[in-house]
C-alpha cells in the first residue's frame, strides 16, 4: 500500500523544476466534455450536445467556472482529417451560434459530408451563461418606439448580474481562450474557423494567440478590433443607404413605385408621431438595421413609401429574441467606447443623416456598466501564414468592404472576395448554396486561398425589388 507518508517522501525528492512542471499540467489540462441530452433539433441530426466548463476569469483557474454550450454535429461521411473541425463564430457580440443547428441539420447539411460542425456560444450569450437584460428585452417588447438602451435599466441590468457574474471577464480575449479549451476539450488537433460579423473579430483574436490551432478562416463581414461598433455606424450606414437610393432609381419598377428614395424617407420622418421625444432617432436606428441583409434591403424602399403615408408596421415588429444584451455592452464598453476618441466620433456622426444617436446612446449606458481592464492585446495584428477567405459586401452597412481588404494585407496567403450585391449578410442573393457554401467548403478541404475559384460569386443577384 502507498501510505501518505511514503508519497510525502518520494515528492520530497523530486526536483523542484520537475514539481513545477507536474503542477502546471495539472492546471492547464484540458477540460472535459460533459455529455447532455440533445433536444430537436440536434437530437435528430445525430448531435453530440453538452457543457465545457471554463474559468470566468481565466487569471484566476482555481476560481468560478461558467459552462459554455456545446453541440457537435459530427461527419456525415468519412472526415477528410477526424483531428479538424469546423468552428462557427457568431456576430453580434449578442447573438447564440448554436441557433445555426437547424441550417446544419437541414440545408447546411453538405458542410457535414467529411467535417465535424461545432457550435459553441459565446461566453455571456445563449446557454453559456447568458448575459440578458430582462428590462431592456421587456420594454423593447411592449414599446416598439422605446429609446435604446435607458441608463436606469442599464443600471439595474448591471446590478443584477453582477451579483452573480463579474461582467468585466466578459471579452474577446477571454472568448479566444474559451475556443481553444472546447477545442482541447472535443480532442481536434486544429480548427477552421467560420465566422461572420462581431464573429470575425474573434476569429482574428484567436488567430493572433492560437495560430498553430487554426487550419483555415473563413470571415465575412470583417470587422478588425480597431472598428468594433458603434463608432463607424453612422458613416457606414449611410453609405449604404446612398447605394440603396442609386440601385432603386436605376430600377424601374422600384422608380416608378417609391420616386426618390430620400424624399420618401424624409416624408416618412414627417409622419413619425410628434408626442414621442428622440422617435426620430429611434426610427432610424431601426432603418440602419434593415440594410444588413440583403432581403431587407429590397424590402425597405416599399416599407420606406408605405411609412410616408403612415404606415409604420414594418418597422414596429420586434426584433430577433435571444440577444444578450449584457455581454454586448461588456464588450463594446470596454474595447469600443473605451478605446475610441469619442467626441471626434459623435461629430463626425452627427455629418450624416443618422446622427450620433447610437454613439450617445451607448455611451451613456457604459458610464452605468461595470468597468474592464485595459485589453493591452486588442489591437495587435501581427502577420499570419494561416490561409484566409475574405467574403466583403459591398453595399454592408456596418463593415465595409475595404475593412476586409485592409485585414487581409496581414495574411501570406489570402483571397478576397467582394460581393457586388452584398450587404452586411447575405440572406435574399441567389446561388448560396451552389456558390457560397460550396467555395467554403472547398477552401476549408483544401486551405488553398490563393488558388480557390471564387469567378461564381459575380454571378450572384439580389431578388427584385418588393412592391
Amino acid at each position: 500500500m502507498f501510505l501518505l507518508a511514503d508519497k510525502n517522501r518520494w515528492l520530497a525528492r523530486l526536483p523542484l523544476a520537475l514539481l513545477c512542471l507536474l503542477t502546471s499540467a495539472r492546471l492547464s489540462a484540458a477540460p472535459a466534455f460533459e455529455p447532455l441530452e440533445c433536444r430537436e433539433p440536434a437530437a435528430s441530426a445525430g448531435a453530440r450536445c453538452g457543457i465545457v466548463y471554463v474559468p470566468e476569469n481565466h487569471a484566476k483557474p482555481r476560481g468560478r467556472k461558467i459552462p459554455l454550450n456545446v453541440i457537435v454535429l459530427p461527419a456525415t461521411g468519412t472526415p477528410l482529417d477526424p483531428r479538424r473541425a469546423q468552428y462557427d463564430l457568431e456576430g453580434g457580440p449578442g447573438f447564440a451560434v448554436t441557433n445555426f443547428v437547424a441550417f446544419y441539420a437541414g440545408e447546411g447539411a453538405n458542410y457535414r459530408a467529411d467535417r465535424d460542425i461545432v457550435l459553441a456560444d459565446l461566453r455571456g450569450t445563449g446557454g453559456s451563461n447568458p448575459l440578458r437584460c430582462a428590462g431592456v428585452e421587456e420594454l423593447e417588447s411592449r414599446d416598439p418606439w422605446a429609446p435604446l438602451y435607458p441608463p436606469d435599466l442599464v443600471a439595474e441590468c448591471a446590478a443584477q448580474l453582477s451579483v452573480a457574474n463579474d461582467p468585466a471577464q466578459y471579452s474577446t480575449a477571454a472568448a479566444a481562450r474559451d475556443i481553444d479549451l472546447v477545442r482541447r476539450a472535443l480532442g481536434y488537433k486544429q480548427l477552421d474557423l467560420n465566422a461572420v460579423s462581431y464573429g470575425t473579430t474573434l476569429a482574428l483574436r484567436y488567430l493572433t494567440d492560437f495560430p498553430r490551432a487554426v487550419h483555415a478562416a473563413a470571415l465575412m463581414g470583417t470587422v478588425p478590433a480597431d472598428r468594433t461598433p458603434p463608432r463607424w455606424h453612422a458613416q457606414s450606414a449611410e453609405a449604404a443607404l446612398l447605394r440603396l437610393a442609386a440601385d432603386c432609381a436605376a430600377d424601374r419598377a422600384c422608380r416608378e413605385e417609391v420616386g426618390d428614395l430620400q424624399a420618401a424617407l424624409k416624408s416618412a420622418v414627417a409622419q413619425l408621431p410628434r408626442d414621442r421625444p428622440g422617435v426620430g432617432d429611434v426610427f432610424m436606428e431601426k432603418l440602419r438595421t434593415k440594410l444588413y441583409s440583403v432581403a431587407s434591403t429590397r424590402a425597405l424602399p416599399a416599407q420606406l413609401q408605405a411609412a410616408a403615408h403612415g404606415d409604420f408596421d414594418a418597422f414596429l415588429k420586434p426584433g430577433e429574441g435571444g440577444f444578450a444584451d449584457g455581454l454586448y455592452l461588456s464588450i463594446t464598453c470596454a474595447e469600443s467606447l473605451a478605446r475610441m476618441d469619442l467626441p471626434a466620433a459623435v461629430a463626425a456622426a452627427d455629418d450624416t443623416g443618422f446622427g450620433a444617436y447610437r454613439l450617445e446612446r451607448q455611451r451613456d449606458a457604459c458610464a452605468r456598466w461595470p468597468k474592464a481592464p485595459v485589453d493591452a492585446h486588442l489591437f495587435d495584428v501581427p502577420p499570419s501564414t494561416v490561409p484566409a477567405l475574405f467574403i466583403a459586401g459591398d453595399r454592408d452597412p456596418v463593415s465595409p468592404a475595404d475593412w476586409a481588404a485592409q485585414t487581409a494585407k496581414r495574411f501570406s496567403d489570402h483571397k478576397l472576395v467582394r460581393v457586388d450585391a452584398g450587404a452586411h449578410v447575405f440572406d435574399g442573393l441567389t446561388d448560396l448554396d451552389t456558390c457560397l457554401d460550396t467555395r467554403i467548403i472547398e477552401f476549408f478541404a483544401t486551405a488553398d486561398a490563393a488558388g480557390l475559384d471564387t469567378s461564381c460569386f459575380a454571378r450572384m443577384q439580389p431578388p427584385p425589388f418588393a412592391p
